[in-house]
């Protein structure tokens, strides 16, 4: 059964439900062509989802304000529910918002149970354990191997620092050749050293 809007005699009721109570933009009614439609996608989701929505807020405010009481929860419950419709927010605002959600949620519920499905709850802390326990190896292995770069590092920095002190050394020793031959052995085993922790820092990627 089509539903004009506008049209008098049979559809003076439904004008006045969507029109003057419940204030109903035109342009989101005339979205909704059969009474069916209207009924369930203006008045039933939306209300079911308004009801939820003033449950929770009054029980919030209540319950920050004097810690919890049914007769005030009611109260604040009864004026929202009664503002929101006379001012139009409802109407305008909130029933396209309230059906777009709804829409939303229906497919993430969706997308939940299928998940649930394949990944039975059964199996869920073990797979849970599972990835902390692989994600625990993971960052040991990578943390263990940037730790050990540093080390390596770090012995070089010593090393060249023993190697420029030898070279201010063979400067001095400048005219004696057998402190010359030393002083260039000692720096001979430090390059090898280097050589050899450069080395290893290449095999663990750094």
């Amino acid at each position: 059964m089509a539903f004009e809007y506008l049209g008098g005699g049979s559809t003076d009721l439904t004008n006045l439900i969507f029109r003057e109570i419940l204030k109903i933009d035109p342009s989101i009614l005339f979205k909704y062509t059969t009474l069916q439609d209207q009924v369930i996608y203006l008045i039933l989701i939306p209300m079911a989802i308004l009801f939820l929505f003033i449950y929770a807020f009054s029980r919030g405010i209540v319950g920050r304000v004097v810690g919890g009481h049914k007769g005030f929860e009611y109260l604040v419950s009864i004026i929202v529910f009664i503002y929101l419709v006379y001012s139009g927010i409802f109407g305008t605002m909130l029933v396209p918002i309230f059906t777009a959600w709804l829409n939303i949620a229906i497919v993430v519920a969706l997308i939940v149970f299928v998940i649930s499905v394949v990944f039975h709850p059964a199996r869920t802390p073990a797979l849970t354990k599972l990835g902390r326990e692989a994600g625990r190896a993971l960052g040991k292995k990578t943390f263990g191997k940037q730790k050990k770069i540093k080390a390596l590092e770090d012995e070089i920095d010593v090393l060249n620092k023993q190697i420029r002190s030898l070279d201010h050394e063979l400067r001095d020793a400048h005219g004696n050749p057998r402190a010359e031959a030393e002083i260039r052995a000692q720096k001979a085993t430090l390059k090898v050293q280097k050589d050899r922790l450069k080395e290893e820092i290449s095999n663990l990627g750094g």
